[in-house]
């Protein structure tokens, strides 16, 4: 099957600049993310690949500890680095290939931001650290925030740019700086966050989630106003 892009293929897109590689050898692709929390969204996953490039099946790999997807086709996996898949390491460099930056179809921008969101994002509430907030605000998880977190700035830059376009403001912060925490080696990373309810009601609205584990929490907070 010749790949071509569609706003599905953003979507798959996505998920692999979020949680993706490509050999150097580019005879393999892989998609993985945690075992027990990403588990159904690697059956959606799977499904979207299986119905647009290629049949495959959710995985586990032992040897890594993650579940996911793998593609081991090398002609269509150059296809796929024609369309913007970038091959090697990518984590300090990920970004939006410029074919969906520049282009005026927001079906595609949309699709590759809801792919990175699934697989690389969050969803969490915020309690009030405000001495003049009320005490249930102090003591409950009321204030939505959709986040992603990435070592690419030019990533988050680049979505910030697309939500403009939908509206939607962010603000985009430095988690770590490159060094050492707790014994480990770190790079920079960075953390975009959408605030407010209505900003993240947008979100939801506009871009979405097909990964269960971000749309339950937020469908869990739009029904009790806050989250356990």
């Amino acid at each position: 099957m010749k790949a071509k892009l569609t706003p599905e293929l953003a979507e798959i897109l996505g998920a692999f600049i979020g949680d993706g590689w490509i050999q150097s050898n580019e005879r393999s692709l892989y998609i993985a993310g945690n075992i027990i929390k990403d588990k159904e969204y690697y059956g959606f996953l799977s499904h979207l690949i299986s119905s647009n490039l290629v049949e495959v099946s959710p995985k586990v790999f032992l040897s890594w500890h993650v579940m996911g997807v793998a593609i081991h086709k090398k002609g269509l996996i150059g296809q796929l680095i024609g369309l913007g898949f970038q091959k090697g390491k990518k984590s300090l460099v990920a970004k939006i290939p410029a074919v969906i930056m520049n282009s005026s179809n927001m079906n595609l921008k949309v699709s590759v931001v809801r792919g990175i969101y699934d697989s690389d994002g969050t969803f969490y509430c915020d309690k009030s650290y405000a001495k003049t907030s009320t005490e249930w605000k102090r003591t409950h998880k009321y204030s939505p925030v959709v986040g992603i977190t990435s070592c690419s700035k030019h990533l988050l830059l680049q979505i910030t740019s697309i939500l403009s376009e939908l509206g939607i403001p962010s603000d985009l912060t430095q988690r770590n700086k490159k060094g050492t925490l707790s014994g480990r080696n770190v790079s920079d990373s960075y953390f975009l966050r959408v605030r407010k309810k209505g900003c993240v009601s947008k979100w939801f609205e506009l871009i979405g989630s097909n990964n269960p584990r971000h749309y339950r929490k937020y469908d869990l907070w739009k029904k009790q106003g806050y989250l356990p």
